[in-house]
């Protein structure tokens, strides 16, 4: 009989943990990923008080970076894991790794109406593939395609893809994003350092003094600061493009659905409306994607439930 699996959601900022039988999880716990110094000393954090009868023979890692089979690595984390290592380390008998945003894309089917909420206008699902994207500390993608055997999962890295302006003044915007960073990829506006520096060039564009203020703080000012207030429209209509972007290129009639730890924060500050308005703005294809759903998953693990209800599948089809 085999042992419990262990799964993991390891993100940019947070590493969430838990054990699971293929279906239900137990044990779950978030820790902070600036605790630990490596992954090694983060699962043995949160393996220690777990007793030897409950202790994983299998794993299964999601992590915020293109994956590997043979080396764990993250894109916006100094951390690089070797899996031989970690198998010998936990005497794990089989190690998966895959892509953090593909752990979401699992969960899609499993979700129910209360871990989600409408973005915009209601549209019902077709049959077809759906497309998870979520700003975070970096911006993941996910696309999921219906098959005979339920689903298959397609990892990318779309956040990577070039970002676009609409007008003069997004133009603007990214041509300051270009002088700090080059390549301006969707994830330097959608992510939580990209709505500061999306407020960074406001002020710039604006001729006002700097003010460097962190997501939080800008979400804080909001209602009364209008550099605020006009950031998180940026950051709304910039969602929305590639969200827009992603459903043509998918196909993705079964829905877009939005994840990640920003915009469920963000509350009545992200307008529906508006980003239902942009995500449709396509030129002569704005009647293709208007039947397609949008929809905020709410759900407070979705990565998590993704990766419990099929470990066991991507372990078989593992390498």
């Amino acid at each position: 009989m085999t042992g419990p699996i262990l799964i993991a959601d390891l993100g940019g900022t947070n590493l969430r943990f838990a054990l699971t039988d293929g279906s239900d999880t137990r044990r779950e716990a978030s820790l902070e990923g600036n605790r630990f110094a490596t992954l090694e000393a983060a699962i043995e954090a949160y393996l220690a008080p777990i007793g030897v009868d409950d202790r994983p023979d299998r794993a299964v890692f999601a992590v915020a970076g293109p994956p590997d089979p043979d080396t764990i690595v993250f894109t916006n984390r100094a951390w690089s894991t070797a899996v031989a290592d970690l198998r010998a380390r936990f005497r794990l008998d089989q190690i998966a790794v895959l892509n953090d945003f593909a752990a979401v894309a699992y969960a899609l089917p499993h979700l129910r109406d209360a871990d989600f909420r409408t973005i915009g206008a209601h549209r019902d699902p077709r049959p077809g593939p759906m497309v998870v994207l979520g700003p975070g500390t970096g911006l993941g993608v996910g696309l999921v395609v219906p098959n005979t055997a339920g689903i298959r999962v397609i990892p990318g890295e779309g956040g990577h893809s070039t970002l676009p302006a609409q007008s003069g003044r997004e133009e603007r915007m990214i041509g300051y994003l270009r002088g700090l960073h080059g390549h301006v990829s969707a994830e330097r506006a959608l992510s939580g350092a990209g709505l500061a520096d999306l407020h960074d060039a406001l002020r710039a564009v604006e001729d006002k003094p700097g003010l460097r203020l962190d997501a939080a703080t800008i979400a804080a000012r909001a209602a009364e600061d209008p550099v605020c207030r006009e950031a998180i429209d940026l950051f709304t209509d910039f969602l929305a493009t590639v969200a827009g972007d992603l459903a043509l290129t998918a196909g993705a009639s079964g829905g877009v659905y939005v994840a990640g730890g920003i915009v469920p924060k963000l509350g009545a500050l992200f307008d529906g409306d508006r980003f239902r308005r942009r995500f449709t703005a396509k030129g002569r294809l704005a009647g293709y994607l208007d039947p397609i759903p949008t929809r905020l998953i709410i759900h407070p693990e979705p990565a998590l439930l993704g990766l419990s209800r099929s470990a066991d599948m991507i372990l078989d089809t593992s390498v």
